[in-house]
C-alpha cells in the first residue's frame, strides 16, 4: 500500500473519529463478543451498509440440524432507517414492530439502535471496529458474501489484529472460515 494511500486512510478515519456519532445513537459498554440472544433486541456486528440500511449478523449461531436445516445458522438482517452505525460496530437494534421480510437475510425497520463503545486494547491505535472494517475491506474479506465475525484479537507484540470470520452463505462444512490479519498502523476508511 502506498504511503499516500495510508495517509489518506488515516486522515479520513481520524476525521470520522473526531466528529463522533450523531446524537440519536448512544454508545454503551455492551460486551462486544457473542452473547446470549436478547429477548428485546437483535444483536450483532454491522458488516455492510447501503444508504440508510445496515446488515447486522449475530455471531451466536443456531443449530437447526435437528429440523433438517444447517448446523450453523447465523441470524442476519438488513435494517432500514439506520444511517449512523459504521461497519465493524457491535449493535443492538429494536424494530418498530412492523412486518419483517423473511428471505435470508431478513429485513426490518430499525426504531432504536444502541452501539457498543469502541474497544481499544492496550497498545492498539485502531479500535476493534476499525480492525473489523479493515478485515472486511481486505481482499480476503471482500470474498465473503455475508460475513460472520467470530473473533477479534490484537497482538501487541506484532502490532497485528486477527479477525476470524465465516461466510454465513457458504454450504461447506466449515462455512469457509477465514482468518484476516490487519496491521495496526492507521485507521481504515469507512466506505459508503
Amino acid at each position: 500500500m502506498s504511503n499516500l494511500r495510508r495517509v489518506f486512510i488515516l486522515l479520513s478515519i481520524l476525521i470520522v473519529c473526531l466528529t463522533g456519532c450523531s446524537g440519536h445513537i448512544e454508545c454503551n459498554s455492551v460486551q462486544t463478543q457473542a452473547n446470549e440472544p436478547s429477548t428485546d433486541g437483535f444483536k450483532g456486528y454491522v458488516v455492510d451498509r447501503k444508504v440508510d440500511s445496515i446488515l447486522v449478523v449475530d455471531p451466536a449461531y443456531k443449530d437447526n440440524s435437528a429440523n433438517g436445516g444447517d448446523d450453523r445458522y447465523y441470524p442476519a438482517k438488513w435494517f432500514s432507517n439506520a444511517p449512523d452505525p459504521q461497519i465493524g460496530a457491535y449493535v443492538e437494534i429494536w424494530t418498530d414492530g412492523g412486518p419483517e421480510n423473511e428471505p435470508y437475510p431478513g429485513q426490518a425497520r430499525a426504531e432504536t439502535i444502541t452501539v457498543s463503545c469502541p474497544v481499544n486494547p492496550e497498545g492498539a491505535h485502531l479500535s476493534e471496529a476499525d480492525a473489523i472494517r479493515g478485515g472486511l475491506y481486505s481482499s480476503d474479506g471482500e470474498k465473503v458474501r455475508i460475513p460472520v465475525i467470530e473473533d477479534v484479537q490484537f497482538d501487541q507484540d506484532s502490532g497485528m489484529w486477527t479477525i476470524r470470520m465465516r461466510d454465513a452463505m457458504s454450504t461447506t462444512e466449515k462455512q469457509n472460515e477465514i482468518e484476516v490479519k490487519v496491521e495496526d498502523i492507521g485507521l481504515v476508511e469507512q466506505q459508503e
